[in-house]
């Protein structure tokens, strides 16, 4: 636990020591759909379907388009309090920060990715709080010419969530969390770049299941991020927000089950 608070500071470090050089200040949103079902006690599969907008200096944080992408996850329960989950591949489509609405593209960079991520959660009396480390192969046409250039990111999130019963519901509670992110990259794309660090992701937040088995998240997202230009960083207040649907079929199966 120490260890974990120790941690969560030197990320925060990282994050404002890069706040002093030259930032670009934008407004995002990113949203999020989660469907998700259970195959066994083990297994688990979930698809993200994301589409993130930006406000090209407009104010509009929905004005033009930022980010849209397809991810399928299996995840297996490895212990009661850890996971291991694998994206075999990811299809995305991003748009750099554009200063005005003159300068929108059509297009955005095409990239392919292979993602595996181990997360481990611990209950605690008070709060719950989990540590998520993660591996991507990105592939990437940067130059738009059909020659995607490989690289490598690692990332790690501490998260805290903490559970207030009684304020909403008698039977559901409302969730607060805050979460740190930090990402770094490497390899062949990002060889030219003067440092590893790609972006930080600080973000807090709520969560509540609205009805069953849709759970809604709305929370507010710092990112900060790291251009190919030395000490130029992109400095993002974004809306998130995540609408999950579990148990999408196996909820009519088990309808079914008890209606027989």
């Amino acid at each position: 636990m120490k260890k974990a608070f120790i941690f969560t500071l030197f990320l925060f470090t990282i994050t404002y020591d890069c706040q002093a050089q030259r930032t670009y200040g934008h407004g995002a949103f990113w949203g999020r759909i989660v469907l998700a079902d259970t195959i066994n006690s083990k297994l688990r599969w979930e698809l993200y379907l994301q589409q993130r907008t930006q406000d090209a200096s407009t104010g509009n944080i929905f004005q033009t388009p930022l980010l849209s992408n397809v991810w399928p996850w299996l995840n297996y329960k490895l212990t009661k309090s850890t996971r291991v989950s694998v994206a075999p591949i990811g299809y995305f489509s991003t748009r750099p920060f554009y200063p005005s609405v003159n300068e929108v593209k059509d297009d955005g960079v095409k990239e392919y990715r292979i993602s595996v991520r181990v997360e481990n959660e611990q209950r605690l009396k008070l709060f719950t709080f989990a540590n998520r480390f993660g591996l991507e192969y990105r592939m990437r046409d940067l130059k738009y010419n059909g020659n995607y250039l490989p690289n490598w990111r690692a990332r790690y999130m501490l998260k805290f969530e903490k559970p207030l019963h009684n304020l909403l519901s008698n039977h559901k509670p409302l969730s607060l969390f805050l979460s740190d992110e930090v990402l770094i990259q490497f390899g062949e794309a990002v060889k030219d770049r003067s440092s590893v660090f790609d972006h930080n992701r600080i973000n807090f937040g709520v969560a509540y299941e609205v009805v069953k088995n849709v759970k809604v998240s709305v929370s507010y997202l710092k990112v900060l991020q790291a251009r190919a230009a030395p000490k130029e960083y992109d400095d993002t207040n974004a809306l998130w927000m995540i609408v999950t649907f579990d148990n999408l079929f196996s909820q009519f199966k088990n309808h079914q089950k008890n209606s027989n």
